[in-house]
């Protein structure tokens, strides 16, 4: 064999030994990382694929971090909604309770109790937003904070402060949902109720004692059927709440589906295939060992060339 032919020949082999390393190495990193590739540049055309699955992905498991957090969010303005109710509900027996013991000494710390609980209840925050304060952020949306303030009232506005608008989600739907009723749309009946019934003991001296007057008998009894029916109002609130927390909880398990079936997609496309992956190793080192005793062999036979 001529000296330029086994360069030539010498010179084929090393480059086939490189060739073989470099793809060793590859099949070994996608053993090592489980990727196909080590950047979109190797997908190809599959690239634009893998790309949007990907954001498609994100998007999905935002939409679900936000419906996990609303969840929570729906517990606790169940929570208040029902307090709220049962304050009511509670004023309301008490009044029934002494008008059948024809004692009303206790109905005005019935009262006080009843406010406070509504008050605090309608203020209630979830994050540090205000739940029925519509958007605005802050300080809850009731700012009356004693029953002599309340009957001062001239009007919604010394009692609530809110927002124009109610506070919404969208979740990509497009019909954006209104999460809750603001205090002033759910709660003036109640506020009436106890403003009503803080003048009737005013106008009695402050506290109805005992025996109770036919004449505050009727109103008290009128009283108690209004807070029925405003705890009834709640009630159905506390409901709604727990229908859209439904609703989120459908939706955020049709999310994780979508999520975990454009996890399979995106797995299909970049993860490598460990058996296959397998199978050119053990055919690589087959050449490999081919390549480089070629190689050896022939770098002696060129050595040669030259002593």
């Amino acid at each position: 064999m001529s000296g330029a032919l086994t360069f030539r020949f010498t010179t084929q082999a090393q480059l086939d030994v490189r060739r073989i390393t470099s793809q060793l190495a590859d099949l070994q990193r996608q053993v090592a990382s489980g990727a196909a590739h080590n950047d979109l540049l190797g997908f190809g055309g599959g690239s634009s694929r893998l790309l949007n699955a990907q954001s498609l992905k994100a998007t999905s498991d935002a939409r679900g971090s936000v419906i996990n957090q609303l969840q929570a969010r729906f517990g606790v303005q169940a929570a208040a909604l029902g307090q709220v109710s049962d304050a009511s509900r509670l004023l309301s027996q008490s009044i029934r309770e002494a008008i059948s013991a024809n004692d009303g000494r206790g109905i005005a710390t019935e009262l006080e109790l009843s406010f406070s609980s509504v008050v605090s209840a309608l203020n209630e925050t979830w994050n540090g937003q205000p739940l029925f304060a519509g958007e605005r952020q802050g300080n809850g949306p009731v700012k009356v904070t004693s029953l002599d303030a309340l009957v001062a009232a001239t009007g919604p506005e010394d009692i609530f402060d809110e927002a124009a608008r109610n506070q919404t989600i969208d979740l990509g739907g497009g019909s954006p949902v209104i999460l809750s009723a603001k205090a002033s749309e759910m709660s003036q009946g109640v506020f009436d109720a106890l403003a009503d019934l803080k003048q009737l003991l005013t106008a009695a001296g402050g506290t109805i004692g005992q025996p109770i007057s036919g004449s505050d008998t009727a109103a008290l009894t009128a009283l108690a059927e209004r807070l029925d029916l405003e705890a009834t109002k709640f009630t159905n609130e506390e409901g709604r709440a727990g229908q859209l927390q439904s609703r989120f909880e459908g939706e955020r398990v049709r999310l994780q589906q979508r999520s975990n079936l454009l996890l399979k997609e995106i797995g299909d496309q970049a993860d490598a295939d460990v058996a296959e992956v397998s199978v050119k190793l053990s055919s690589l080192l087959v050449q490999y060992e081919a390549a480089a005793k070629t190689f050896s062999e022939l770098s002696k036979l060129s050595l040669l060339n030259y002593l």
